[in-house]
């Protein structure tokens, strides 16, 4: 894996890339005002250099039975390590993202579920490991549709 220097387009594409990433080169490269063989030689880079490492679809929970979206915030116990404990999170099938981080709390947890009764089963689970919950919150709604897109092209500067 090689050090690639970003510019202006790269950022510009992986804008584009994150609002939509099963546009065509061909699309992207109409709004950007490049080849899409440009487009394609950038996107090859930026994977090789492992800048963009999957993609992905995002999921609207609600319209899977998952109305339930909570954040825990938690601290982990002296023992078994942190990195085990972390991999003992992530294995609860509920449970999408896990942050980890230095202070208070140390860890954030992010789980889904279809219903109270599974949250509080969830939260057992990570009471069974020791964990020390801070608190436990609903999400109401997320805003980060299109905040990634937004920042890259701002960082991008003007064309």
């Amino acid at each position: 894996m090689k050090d690639v220097n970003l510019d202006g387009t790269d950022l510009r594409i992986l804008a584009e890339l994150v609002e939509n990433s099963k546009q065509s080169y061909v699309e992207i490269g109409r709004k950007l005002a490049l080849h899409p063989n440009v487009i394609a030689y950038r996107v090859n880079r930026l994977e090789d250099a492992h800048i963009i490492r999957e993609y992905t679809t995002l999921i609207d929970f609600s319209k899977l039975g998952l109305s339930e979206q909570v954040i825990v915030a938690a601290n982990f116990p002296s023992t078994p390590s942190r990195e085990d404990i972390l991999k003992q999170i992530c294995e609860i099938p509920e449970t999408l993202n896990v942050i980890s981080s230095l202070g208070t709390p140390e860890g954030l947890v992010f789980i889904v579920a279809r219903n109270k009764e599974d949250v509080n089963a969830v939260l057992s689970k990570l009471r069974s490991m020791n964990l020390d919950i801070d608190f436990a919150s609903s999400v109401i709604r997320t805003y980060d549709e299109g905040r990634l897109g937004m920042f890259l092209r701002s960082m991008a500067g003007p064309e």
